[in-house]
């Protein structure tokens, strides 16, 4: 017998999370700030790094940062869990709320990592279907509310469609269960939405919040959670100490000290998506979806093909086909104005080469 043999079967079971790791010339498939960081504020960061001990291990409880973060949201420190990215603290909660047996609802199509983490601590994933336009079924959350013996765990605006719920709606499916309800806002600040607000009046309300999106931080791996007070303690039974470093701690001291630096590139990718958009569906696509993220989800039939047109050329996009629901789609992560264009461009004299690859497949069908 080999050692894997001896692995626990629900994670042999399992498929990686893998992304094959391309370089690219215009890389617009991770859904990224488009803009670093200027090489000023980079010092500044630095600056505050280099002067702490190295050789000591970070605050046990960074107090300071808890209630910052807090109170960004109306809340106080003793609701925020911080870690390794929101990722890390995906599977911090669900490693304290999930067992054998334990059923989680969750979006199809959605982020892979959820139905991982779900199964790798022996429960079990319900996966709720989006409508064919890709939004929300809101009766079928409704009735998995009303069952009352699952978790709910909705990503808002989802990923890789955009799609979004309310926090009305997520008010209404609160009350109605007493099991978790669960929204990941990895990209809540391209949209409209804080459903951070509701944990005022619900305390089995979660909120996943990251520094990677909006705040152009993906490099630093810094996330949080926010959770009723009562919550906070178990789900740090489960979480690893000491999980976010000096680097991380002294740039999210200096996020809260100066938003004003890490946010810029936000309204740019709003008014960018809403172009993009607009000038896509100018174009001979079959769908481009509604979205409140900082990406657009195409579909044409000729996917594959435009995929590899737009990489011979330098611009890396994603190819979301193998998704439930998404053969034949396509995620463009929103860039800069330029590289907008560029692809734009690109997708456009790639569709008009290939008109008639597409008038003989539709003529034979």
């Amino acid at each position: 017998m080999s050692v894997v043999d001896n692995i626990i079967a629900p994670v042999r079971e399992l498929s990686e999370y893998t992304l094959k790791a391309t370089v690219a010339r215009v890389k617009l498939n991770q859904n990224e700030s488009p803009r670093d960081l200027s090489p000023e504020l980079k010092r500044l960061v630095l600056d505050r790094v280099a002067a702490l001990p190295w050789n000591r291990y970070p605050d046990f409880v960074p107090a300071d940062v808890l209630a910052g973060i807090g109170e960004m949201h109306g809340l106080g420190g003793e609701n925020v869990l911080i870690g390794n990215g929101s990722n890390e603290l995906i599977q911090a909660l669900f490693a304290a709320c999930v067992e054998s047996g334990t059923k989680v609802s969750i979006p199809s199509p959605t982020f892979t990592l959820y139905a991982m983490m779900v199964r790798a601590n022996g429960g079990e994933v319900d996966n709720v279907r989006l409508r064919d336009d890709l939004s929300y079924d809101l009766d079928a959350w409704r009735e998995r509310a009303a069952r009352g013996d699952r978790h709910l765990l909705l990503c808002s605006p989802n990923n890789p469609t955009g799609s979004t719920v309310t926090p009305k709606f997520v008010s209404e499916l609160a009350s109605a269960t007493s099991k978790l309800v669960i929204v990941d806002e990895a990209y809540a600040q391209f949209g409209d939405d804080d459903h951070s607000r509701l944990l005022g009046d619900h305390d089995n309300v979660v909120v996943l919040r990251t520094f990677s999106k909006a705040m152009g931080l993906a490099g630093v791996r810094l996330g949080y959670a926010l959770v009723h007070r009562s919550l906070a303690p178990e789900i740090n039974k489960v979480k690893l100490p000491y999980n976010v470093g000096i680097f991380g701690l002294e740039v999210a001291r200096l996020a809260l000290e100066e938003p004003s630096l890490f946010v810029g590139v936000r309204e740019e990718q709003r008014r960018e998506r809403g172009r993009l958009v607009e000038a896509l569906r100018a174009l001979p696509l079959e769908a481009v979806y509604d979205g409140a993220a900082n990406f657009v989800l195409i579909r044409t039939a000729q996917a594959s093909g435009l995929f590899e047109s737009l990489f011979e050329a330098g611009v890396l996009i994603r190819n979301v086909g193998h998704y439930p629901m998404l053969e034949s789609c396509l995620r463009v992560s929103v860039g800069t104005p330029e590289q907008n264009d560029e692809v734009l461009e690109r997708i456009a004299g790639y569709l008009k080469a290939h008109s008639s690859d597409t008038d003989s497949t539709e003529a034979n069908s």
